[in-house]
């Protein structure tokens, strides 16, 4: 059966994710390379496209890393076949030097570069706004305000990029990427085009003018601008700006402009209050370059505009420089005015509170049923903090280093995290790493402390899809400069944390064909390691012992801790039909110490505050046994383990 996404349905309406509509906009609009490497809010882009990519002729793949899926798209591009890379936010941190160059090329296909951002940091590090870096690199950014725009904007965007010439950004956020609604289908529109390398960067310049240096950087930088120019008559073409102006005065004089998601939540307010079409509201599908002549036109005819975006006051700041000049009694309100928050997502309330406020309507409160239900509520849920799944392999690796320190070094270490599931080891009850980073800045990072003249260990923790991501050139570092740090690469064969997608170590790609394993302990010793040592962090005396020799190396050293992350494993074992096997508590023998939950804190052991005994959790338990190895007293068992067994 033809997966959803690849019919061709013109017409049809299906409720999609808004990363599922952009995985469609690619496929009607004719993408033939599409590169990723996998971000929460992003990674269901690719995951889609994986799905679909034999069935409609593309080339789909998860990179290494960002740069490298954007230089792929880079190279699609070049041989005139539309393509696009998507990434997470700061994923796209990665692509700035070739982004950089590419601006200054030529391409024949149309390239797009979609950075799914994260307002609220929900799955992310920061709140970075990259409309700034569209900005940086002087390319057209596109904010679509919903599910039909999240498919359409592609088609836009590609049809941009090929009219002007450039790069274009498509910027997407969380409640745009990790929603779900209606989107109506185009038609697909597949031609395989025979591949032909072309490259402005060559055709633009006379022979004999030379292609590097202070004689054609400028005039490159020029042609640039001279593209910009055209980009704000090209999005009034396209349809990507839409306004609404009152027939008379605007209620208190007051215009709106918005963009990407908050568009839905002022419509929302002014639906409510019956308000449409009597201040204005302006939609701008468009932020980079900033379309200074569609907004002129339409603050002319007001006295005050509330800016309401997502991210930094971005259009709040150019249209305040834009006033200065043009329109100085304007009246400018946002995110710099504090109506609205600069900090965090968006909502409706917010957004309604701003307009309630501005006009000098009431206030909504919020019902006293619904404050009675959210305080009962309450109540009735126990506080949690993250925790790694039961089972997880990365818990039974922190704890078999912790041992293993408390014997090698008196418990005095220093340890420096990476991000992934592995970074959940900084909370209790584990708090293994002191700090965390940047992706592969766990293994930079260290190798800095390590440098530092502290004499206590120093450790790096990382995982294996982020070691093929960016932990490669720092553990080349530890051995070119004789870093005695110690590497703990967490390896469950999949890339957890953001649903499962295989990398280089895997031997499958994202359209699961079978390709050659890349091993981890390979690279290791290629980079110069002279330790490396594999170990199953389910077996905890091998662990903790490999974990003790690796401190007392001199030199930079690996331990790699392989077992199949749990998650994957139980999805496996429920289609294979395989039995888990559970553990138990033994009474007679548990004393209530509560190192099981105290200092381990596998999420399916409980304590009993009245018997002050451990139990195990049967439906979340998985069996692994690691509980048996860490209890003082060996009161865990398999649960069909006879006496004497």
């Amino acid at each position: 059966m033809v997966h959803v996404i690849a019919r061709d349905e013109f017409g049809a309406r299906h409720l999609l994710l808004g990363n599922e509509a952009v995985a469609r906009g690619a496929v009607e609009y004719g993408v033939e390379v599409a590169a990723a490497y996998p971000g929460t809010p992003s990674s269901e882009i690719v995951e889609t496209l994986a799905l679909v990519a034999d069935e409609v002729g593309m080339h789909v793949q998860w990179s290494t890393n960002e740069m490298v899926a954007f230089e792929v798209a880079i190279g699609g591009a070049l041989c005139g076949k539309r393509s696009l890379a998507s990434m997470k936010h700061i994923g796209a941190n990665w692509i700035m030097d070739p982004l950089m160059h590419a601006i200054y090329h030529g391409f024949d296909a149309g390239l797009l570069l979609i950075s799914a951002d994260d307002p609220s940091g929900h799955s992310s590090a920061n709140e970075q706004d990259n409309r700034y870096m569209a900005q940086l690199a002087e390319i057209p950014a596109l904010e679509p305000s919903d599910f039909q725009e999240a498919k359409d904007y592609v088609g836009a965007a590609l049809a941009l990029s090929e009219e002007v010439r450039l790069p274009v950004m498509l910027r997407l956020v969380t409640r745009i990427c990790h929603s779900r609604g209606d989107c109506t289908f185009g038609s697909v529109r597949r031609e395989r085009k025979p591949p032909k390398f072309s490259d402005d960067y060559y055709r633009d310049f006379v022979l004999g003018e030379g292609i590097v240096g202070p004689k054609a950087i400028p005039k490159m930088h020029r042609i640039q601008h001279e593209k910009l120019a055209r980009v704000e008559d090209a999005a009034v073409r396209m349809g990507l700006f839409s306004s609404e102006v009152p027939e008379g005065d605007p209620i208190g004089g007051l215009g709106i402009i918005a963009s990407s998601a908050p568009v839905g939540y002022v419509l929302d307010s002014l639906e409510s209050r019956d308000l449409r079409g009597k201040v204005g509201l302006l939609k701008l599908g468009l932020s980079t370059p900033f379309p200074e002549r569609t907004v002129s036109s339409f603050a002319s005819s007001f006295k005050r505009v509330l800016v309401v975006e997502e991210g930094e006051p971005y259009l709040e700041r150019h249209l305040a420089a834009l006033a200065k000049g043009a329109f100085p009694g304007l009246e400018i309100f946002g995110k710099l005015s504090s109506h609205l928050p600069r900090e965090g997502e968006l909502n409706f309330s917010t957004v309604d509170g701003a307009l309630a406020s501005l006009l000098g309507l009431e206030a909504r409160s919020i019902p006293a049923q619904k404050l009675s239900m959210i305080e009962a509520s309450a109540r009735l849920v126990t506080p949690r903090t993250l925790s790694m799944c039961a089972g997880c392999p990365h818990r039974a690796a922190y704890y078999a280093a912790k041992k293993a320190i408390r014997t090698v070094a008196n418990a005095k270490y220093v340890a420096i995290g990476d991000i992934g599931c592995y970074t959940l080891g900084m909370y209790p009850p584990l708090r293994f790493m002191q700090d965390v980073f940047c992706m592969g800045g766990s293994i930079g990072v260290a190798n800095g402390v390590a440098k530092s003249g502290i004499t206590d260990p120093v450790i790096a923790t990382i995982g294996d899809s982020t070691f093929y991501h960016a932990g490669i050139p720092a553990l080349i570092n530890a051995t070119f400069n004789q870093a005695n740090i110690k590497v703990m690469v967490l390896d469950n064969e999949v890339t957890a944390m953001t649903g499962y997608q295989p990398h280089p170590g895997c031997g499958e790609t994202a359209t699961g064909k079978p390709t050659r394993k890349v091993a981890i302990e390979g690279i290791c010793r290629a980079c110069g390691i002279d330790f490396v040592r594999i170990v199953d962090p389910y077996d905890f005396g091998s662990s903790v012992k490999a974990m003790e020799e690796a401190i007392k190396f001199e030199g930079p050293a690996v331990v790699i801790f392989r077992r199949l992350c749990t998650q994957e494993y139980l999805r496996r074992a429920r289609r294979q039909g395989i039995r888990i096997g559970k553990y138990e508590v033994d009474q007679q023998k548990c004393i209530g110490c509560r190192t099981c939950v105290a200092a381990f804190g596998c999420p399916a052991i409980g304590f009993d505050r009245e018997k002050k005994r451990a139990f195990v959790v049967a439906l979340d338990c998985i069996g692994c046994g690691v509980c048996a190895a860490i209890c003082p007293q060996g009161a865990f068992s398999p649960e069909d383990r006879k006496e004497g067994s």
